[in-house]
C-alpha cells in the first residue's frame, strides 16, 4: 500500500511567554486526510423537536427523505469526479504516494456537536449562542443590517468583550478620538437639531431643551438607527488570545462597537423677532447644545450567509472535543490576506495564499486523522471533519429550524471627558400678531 501524503494544520497551544499559540504540525506529524462517502450527520433532532413516526411526518418531509434516500443509492452506484456539498471525492487509485486514505466507517459526528466542543475547548458564550441558532425557528438573514430581525440582547455584554485581546484599546479609541470627527459630530448636529426643533415647537417659551435618549434604549434596533453616531471595527485580530481563537473571537468574528447621543444640555439664548411694519413677532432662540454622555454597545449578526460565489465559508475541523484549522484558513483569518512577518507556533510565516493540490479554493474538503498515537494509527479521537457555512444552510433546510438574528450588547451610559459643544441653527416659532 502506498504512503499516504500528510497535510499541516494547525491546533491552540498555550505558550508560557505569548499566551495561547498556533502549533503547526506537519510532515510526520502532519494530518492524514480520509476518502469516505460518509458525511456530517444532520440526524439528530433540532432543539426541542421529536422524532415522528412515518405515518406523523408531512409530505414535505416524505419528499426530503425519499431524494435523501435516492441521492444516498446514486452515490453507491456512480463515481462522480465532483464531491457534492458536505461530501469527499471517491477515492483515486493509489500511486507511489496517494492524496488520501480510504476508510468506509468514521466516528459519526453531528452538527450539533460543535457547540458541545465550544464547551469543553471553553468558549461557553459561543456555544450558547450557537444552540440558541439551532433552537431557532427557520430564519435566514436578509443581509440588511437596520432591517426587522430577531434578537438577542442579552447574552452578551460589552463588559465581558471588552476583557479580550484589544478591544479597551480600540473601545477608548473610539471614545476619546473617533467621537469628535467632523464627521461624528456632523451626524450629530443632524439627530439633536431634529429633536430640540420638535420639541421647541410643541413646548411653551420657557420649556427646557434639554433631554437624554434612556426612553427609547428599550427598542434597540429604532434607537440604533435613530441615535447613533459613530463606530468602531472590531476586526478578529482584536480579540486574540495572544494568537489563538477567544470565546469572544469564535462568538462574534468581525464585529462594531458603537456609540449613540446619550445625555444633551440645550442652552438657549431667547430673543424677538419684528417685521418692518411692526405687524407681527417671531419668538426664536439661538440653542447650543452640549453632549455628556453617550450610550455605547455593539452589535453584530449571527448568520451563515456565503458571497453567492459558489464557495462557502470554512469554519474549522471539529470533532467532538476540539477543533483545528488548515493551514491557508489560519493566514487568510489571522493576516487578512496582507502579506506579513508573524510568529505562528515556532516558525515564521510569509504566505499571502497557500493551496494544495488535493484542495479546491485552498481549503481543506476531507476529514483529516491527526494520528496523534506512539505508532501513528487510525484512532477515532483524531478524526476531524470540515465544517462551512454551508453545512449549517443544509441543517436548516432539512430540520426547519436554525434562526439567524442580530447580536445586541445593552447599551451602556459613558460620561464624555471632553462634552461635544454643537452649535445648533436659530430656531423659530411661527410669526403671533403683536
Amino acid at each position: 500500500m502506498a504512503e499516504v501524503k500528510k497535510i499541516p494544520y494547525y491546533t491552540m497551544k498555550r505558550s508560557i511567554f505569548r499566551g495561547k499559540v498556533w502549533k503547526k504540525n506537519d510532515g510526520l506529524e502532519g494530518a492524514v486526510p480520509i476518502n469516505t462517502s460518509q458525511k456530517i450527520s444532520y440526524d439528530r433532532c433540532a432543539p426541542g423537536q421529536v422524532v415522528l413516526k412515518p405515518t406523523e411526518r408531512s409530505k414535505e418531509q416524505l419528499i426530503a427523505q425519499k431524494t435523501e434516500a435516492e441521492g444516498k443509492r446514486s452515490l453507491t452506484e456512480v463515481k462522480s469526479n465532483k464531491p457534492s456539498s458536505g461530501e469527499t471525492k471517491p477515492s483515486k487509485p493509489y500511486t507511489l504516494e496517494s492524496d488520501a486514505e480510504d476508510k468506509e466507517k468514521l466516528p459519526k459526528f453531528d452538527l450539533q456537536d460543535v457547540p458541545l466542543a465550544m464547551d469543553k475547548i471553553g468558549w461557553p458564550t459561543a456555544a450558547k449562542i450557537a444552540r440558541r441558532w439551532f433552537a431557532n425557528p427557520k430564519h435566514i438573514y436578509n443581509d440588511q443590517p437596520n432591517s426587522v430581525q430577531p434578537i438577542d440582547d442579552t447574552t452578551v455584554t460589552l463588559k465581558w468583550a471588552l476583557k479580550y485581546g484589544s478591544v479597551a484599546e480600540k473601545f477608548n479609541e473610539l471614545v476619546e478620538e473617533k467621537i469628535y470627527s467632523e464627521k461624528a459630530i456632523a451626524g450629530a448636529k443632524q439627530k439633536i437639531l431634529k429633536h430640540v426643533k420638535n420639541k421647541f415647537d410643541d413646548s411653551s417659551p420657557a420649556a427646557n431643551l434639554s433631554f437624554d435618549t434612556s426612553p427609547w434604549v428599550r427598542d434597540i434596533r429604532q434607537f440604533h438607527i435613530d441615535w447613533q453616531i459613530q463606530f468602531q471595527a472590531i476586526s478578529t485580530r482584536n480579540t486574540l488570545d495572544g494568537l489563538s481563537l477567544t470565546d469572544l473571537t469564535v462568538t462574534l468574528g468581525n464585529f462594531n462597537i458603537y456609540a449613540a447621543i446619550g445625555m444633551v444640555e440645550v442652552a438657549v439664548e431667547k430673543f424677538y423677532r419684528y417685521d418692518d411694519k411692526g405687524r407681527t413677532k417671531t419668538f426664536c432662540a439661538e440653542a447650543t447644545a452640549t453632549i455628556t454622555s453617550v450610550y455605547t454597545y455593539l452589535k453584530d449578526n449571527y448568520s451563515f450567509n456565503d458571497k453567492n460565489d459558489g464557495n462557502s465559508q470554512y469554519l474549522g475541523h471539529w470533532n467532538k472535543n476540539d477543533m483545528i484549522l488548515s493551514y491557508s484558513a489560519v493566514v487568510s483569518d489571522l493576516v487578512d490576506g496582507k502579506k506579513i512577518h508573524t510568529n505562528m507556533g515556532s516558525a515564521p510565516i510569509t504566505e499571502t495564499k497557500v493551496n494544495w493540490d488535493y484542495l479546491p479554493g485552498g481549503q481543506i474538503d476531507k476529514p483529516v486523522d491527526k494520528r496523534t498515537g506512539v505508532v501513528r494509527k487510525f484512532m477515532e479521537k483524531d478524526v476531524y471533519w470540515p465544517v462551512y457555512n454551508s453545512s449549517y444552510s443544509e441543517w436548516r433546510e432539512k430540520h426547519g429550524r436554525g434562526g439567524d438574528f442580530m447580536i445586541y450588547s445593552r447599551p451602556e451610559i459613558h460620561k464624555l471627558k471632553k462634552p461635544i459643544i454643537i452649535k445648533l441653527d436659530t430656531l423659530c416659532k411661527p410669526p403671533e400678531p403683536m
